[in-house]
């Protein structure tokens, strides 16, 4: 069966917001807690990376499995989501590693697609509107719809069905993923929900899209050479045939989501054990890889290298986590608690 996007808060800490088996969604839904008495499996470690002195540090930890974060542009605050809420999260001072809950103006349980836009004035998310379906058998069984909203969580306002990934750096447009008859194809659409341009077209599945600053790019992660990738295409699209569509990452795992810093000098990725095909997965083997960029694809002579292996998800990262200097990076690792850890 291939693996279908379908974004399903799981308050039991299983997966969200990403491709994976419907059948397992299914089940996985079938015996979903309900959201006011989540059951918390893991506590989460917040880290970043700095790129420059190549350390790794865990800048706070809190219970629960908290996913993308998300760094403000003006470096003082991560967003994140956990339990169906949106938060954001000082990154320093007294009240470091305190959430604050995003009171959201719209009734809807925030999934992990969520990215900022350059300006760090609004948010864009992927939310699902309770109560979800009892079945889910194709994609069309989920309504996934794209919001955008205010800082605060105000003027929230539906645009599109969409899992969303990524921002242009003008602001006036968002780009998602979202089934195409038999898979997944990026889109792109203007913010007040029109214009919608379909910007990929292969029969291998395409996810996770984020503009490069520039604008001049938007970088994803496709199956389409027989295993997951990042690849990049220009913004108006990969052309007839994607034949505008570059390869750029050849390690050797399932490469995900691939994240270019602000300055254009660095890319990010999220791996998979090369046995994850799809990633319904939370386990070891997680990896993030660091590639060095030269006019915005790997430097001559630079090659994916391992950050950091860890316990984690797609969660820890699907959505770009770099500071606004374009010198750090952030992710989330899991824990299992201490009555998980004993099964």
């Amino acid at each position: 069966m291939k693996s279908l996007r379908c974004s399903l808060m799981l308050f039991s800490g299983l997966c969200l917001g990403t491709p994976f088996a419907i059948t397992a969604l299914t089940e996985q839904n079938a015996t979903q807690p309900t959201p006011s008495a989540p059951q918390q499996k893991y506590r989460t470690h917040f880290l970043i990376y700095d790129v420059e002195k190549k350390s790794t540090k865990t800048i706070f930890t809190i219970g629960g499995e908290w996913h993308a974060p998300n760094w403000t542009p003006d470096g003082k605050y991560i967003v994140s989501d956990m339990g169906g809420d949106l938060y954001r999260i000082p990154v320093s001072g007294a009240n470091a590693g305190k959430p604050e809950k995003i009171n959201v103006s719209e009734k809807m349980m925030a999934t992990n697609d969520h990215a900022l836009s350059w300006d760090g004035k609004r948010i864009a998310i992927t939310g699902l509107i309770p109560p979800l379906p009892t079945k889910i058998s194709t994609p069309a069984d989920l309504r996934n719809p794209l919001f955008i909203m205010n800082m605060d969580g105000s003027n929230t306002h539906e645009v599109h069905l969409g899992w969303l990934h990524g921002w242009s750096s003008d602001g006036n447009y968002v780009v998602y993923t979202q089934y195409n008859g038999d898979n997944f194809d990026i889109y792109r659409i203007n913010v007040d929900g029109s214009g919608e341009l379909l910007m990929t077209t292969n029969k291998g599945q395409d996810d996770g899209p984020e503009y490069s600053a520039d604008g001049k790019w938007v970088y994803f992660c496709s199956n389409r050479s027989g295993k997951w990738d990042g690849w990049r295409m220009p913004a108006d699209g990969a052309g007839p045939d994607d034949k505008l569509a570059e390869k750029i990452t050849n390690g050797d795992a399932q490469e995900w989501f691939p994240h270019i810093s602000p300055d254009g000098k660095w890319l990010y990725s999220i791996s998979y054990p090369i046995d994850h095909p799809d990633h319904a997965y939370i386990g070891d083997g997680m990896k993030i890889k660091l590639l060095r960029l030269e006019n915005g694809v790997g430097a001559k002579g630079a090659e994916l290298t391992t950050v950091r292996t860890f316990f984690g998800g797609q969660g820890s990262g699907n959505t770009g986590g770099w500071a606004p200097d374009s010198k750090r990076f952030a992710w989330t690792e899991y824990e299992k608690l201490p009555e998980q850890a004993a099964k």
